[in-house]
Formats: C-alpha cells, sequence, structure tokens
C-alpha cells in the first residue's frame, strides 16, 4: 500500500511540473483531489487490513492530499506571479522618457486673479473666510446699518428668492442672492475671537445694467481688520501695498470720499487705468473701461462703522476696523488687459485660451 502511494506521489509531482496555465492546474487538481481522485481508488483496498494497518494508512494518505493541496497552492501563485511579471514587461514605461506635453485646460482669468490675491494677501497675514451665496436679510442688510427702510436698499436691485420661500417669512428672515460678501465679516466677527484678519473672496449678484465694468453676477473680495489701534492710515498703508504688488509699482490710486450705511469714514479708491496707461484713449478711440477718464473704480475702502461692531457684539470704544471691497473681474481686466468685463462669461475659448 505505502508503495502505490508513493507511486502516486512521484506521479503528481511530475505531472505538476507540466503544468502550464491555470487550466491544467484545474484538471489536474480535480484528477487528484476531486470526487473521483486517484487517492480514493487506492484507499479502497483499506477495508481489507488491519486495524492497525488501516490506521498506519490513513495517517499517510492525509499527509499526501495535505502535500498535494500545499503544491497546488504554490503552484497557483507561481503561475500568477508569472501572469503579471509578463503583463510588467510588455506594459512596461521608462518614465524617464521626454515627450511632448499637451495642454488640455486653461485656468480662467478670475482664478488667475483670485489665486494672486489670495497668495499676496497670505503674504501679509490674512486668513481666508468663505460664506453662502444664498443670503439672509439680516446678515446681508441689517446688521450691516441697513434696515428695511433705509434708502440705501436702492443701490443694490436685488435678486430676491421665490415668493414661494419668502412670503411666509418676517422681513429680515427673507433669502436672497447676496449682493456683497460683507456678510461673510458679520458672521466672523460674532463667532471669531478677536483680533481680526480676514479676506472674503466669492461670488455675489445684483440685477445689474450690463457693461464694460458691470454684470449682473461678479466675483467680489472683501479684507477686515479688526484690532485696537487700527486706524485709517492702516487702511492706505495695507491698500498701497496689495495694488502696487497686484497691478505693478507704477499703478496710482486716488482716493474719493463716499458715504456707505456700514461705514464711516468711507471711500471710494480709483487705480490708473491699466487698459489705456490712465490716458482715457485706446486705439484713437474712448476707452471702454476707463470711460475715457483714465480712472477705474476698482473698491471701496472704509472704517467699520460702530453700530456694526455693537451689533456683533464688540465694544467699538475699544476696537476699530477697516475694510476693504473689490471687484475680482475688474482686477483681472485690468491685470491682463481685457476691455470688458463681460468677456469672462461668454465662454470665449480665444479668451481662456491665452490662460
Amino acid at each position: 500500500m505505502n508503495e502505490k502511494l508513493k507511486q502516486l506521489e512521484s506521479d503528481f509531482k511530475l505531472a505538476l511540473v507540466a503544468v502550464e496555465n491555470s487550466v491544467e492546474l484545474k484538471e489536474l487538481e480535480s484528477e487528484y483531489l476531486g470526487k473521483q481522485w486517484k487517492l480514493k481508488a487506492i484507499l479502497a483496498w483499506v477495508k481489507d487490513l488491519s486495524i492497525d494497518d488501516k490506521k498506519t494508512v490513513w495517517v499517510a494518505a492525509n499527509a499526501l492530499k495535505n502535500e498535494f493541496s500545499e503544491l497546488l497552492s504554490q503552484k497557483s501563485q507561481s503561475l500568477e506571479d508569472a501572469y503579471f511579471k509578463d503583463i510588467e514587461e510588455k506594459e512596461a514605461l521608462d518614465v524617464s522618457i521626454g515627450f511632448a506635453s499637451q495642454k488640455l485646460w486653461h485656468k480662467h482669468p478670475i482664478s488667475h486673479a483670485t489665486e494672486l490675491l489670495e497668495d499676496i494677501f497670505i503674504s501679509l497675514g490674512f486668513k481666508i473666510e468663505d460664506g453662502p451665496q444664498i443670503e439672509d436679510e439680516r446678515h446681508n442688510f441689517d446688521m450691516l446699518n441697513i434696515p428695511d427702510n433705509h434708502p440705501a436698499r436702492d443701490v443694490w436691485d436685488t435678486f430676491w428668492i421665490s415668493d414661494t420661500i419668502n412670503k411666509h417669512k418676517k422681513s429680515w428672515e427673507k433669502y436672497l442672492l447676496r449682493t456683497h460678501t460683507s456678510p461673510v465679516q458679520v458672521r466672523t466677527m460674532i463667532s471669531q475671537e478677536l483680533p481680526i484678519k480676514i479676506i472674503v473672496p466669492g461670488r455675489v449678484f445684483r440685477y445689474e445694467q450690463e457693461d464694460a465694468r458691470h454684470t449682473s453676477n461678479f466675483y467680489q473680495l472683501e479684507w477686515l481688520v479688526v484690532g485696537e489701534w487700527v486706524t485709517f492710515w492702516d487702511l492706505k498703508w495695507t491698500l498701497d501695498t496689495v495694488m502696487k504688488q497686484l497691478l505693478w509699482e507704477k499703478t496710482e490710486l486716488r482716493f474719493r470720499p463716499s458715504i456707505f450705511p456700514f461705514t464711516e469714514p468711507s471711500a471710494e479708491v480709483d487705480v490708473s487705468c491699466q487698459i489705456c496707461s490712465g490716458t482715457g484713449i485706446r486705439d484713437a478711440k474712448k476707452c471702454s473701461m476707463c470711460s475715457g477718464t483714465g480712472w477705474v473704480e476698482l473698491l471701496g475702502a472704509w472704517m467699520v462703522h460702530p453700530t456694526v461692531f455693537e451689533g456683533c457684539g464688540i465694544d467699538p470704544m475699544k476696537y476699530s476696523g477697516f475694510a476693504f471691497g473689490m471687484w475680482i473681474d475688474r482686477i483681472a481686466a485690468q491685470r491682463f488687459w481685457v476691455s470688458s468685463s463681460r468677456m469672462f462669461y461668454q465662454n470665449k475659448l480665444k479668451l481662456n485660451e491665452q490662460f
């Protein structure tokens, strides 16, 4: 009986060496360990042996069965390794070989301008904040010292959310597409500890008559500094530093006194037009970007109104702050010499492919 087991082991190992793929391996497994396995046929004679011989043969047979299973498993792993090695050799890539890359995308000019602004302000120690584009009336107007009956509301031709949503809400609870990013300043002053030094880039919406400088949705960036002994001089220095990094050292700034309900004092800030180099003339015609004046209104700048501080729980006798609000679209137009902000929203590939 032992000789038959040894012969079976020898035959199995020879057959295993000849196996070249997983199909042949499966057939060999079925032949030796399947329902009609060869070992089973040999063990059919065990019933005629003595009890002691039966024990010896069964132990040897089980050991042989376990050996077959282990050898089959090793062969399976060997075939799998060889298969993947063959794939690696056939599909091998030399990543050191240079090849001409094809640029399949273009970053939008407004994205370029936004990232540039963020880099400048981060270098000055500012943090970036964000907020919802669908805002409630309280944060967008009321907490900025612009109550429901205030004439300054007429400055913003607002996109209100449908009457189905707003008709059951009180005036300060109604929803709208935010008209500026200033609500994020309010939310930050309520939720964060002082001092505060943030910028807020984002998309805003107004029902505007569109021209070279105005669109009904555009991108704005505001920044806010709140602390002790913050002055208008700090505002001017910060603004001058940012504008000269953004639009080059030759850029000139012009401050004009203005009025905003949520600030005091306030100013409109113009920069010398980069499209016409401040001359007001481009291609022998009046420059459409600056309307022939040589100046482009780029932002508003102001000291935060004490009433706004009080509404946010900040002591206006101890703390002061300044804020700016600029149009990223106009920044992009000035920096990249695009004659009309409307072009940024017209999906013109000739424009975007330049970036």
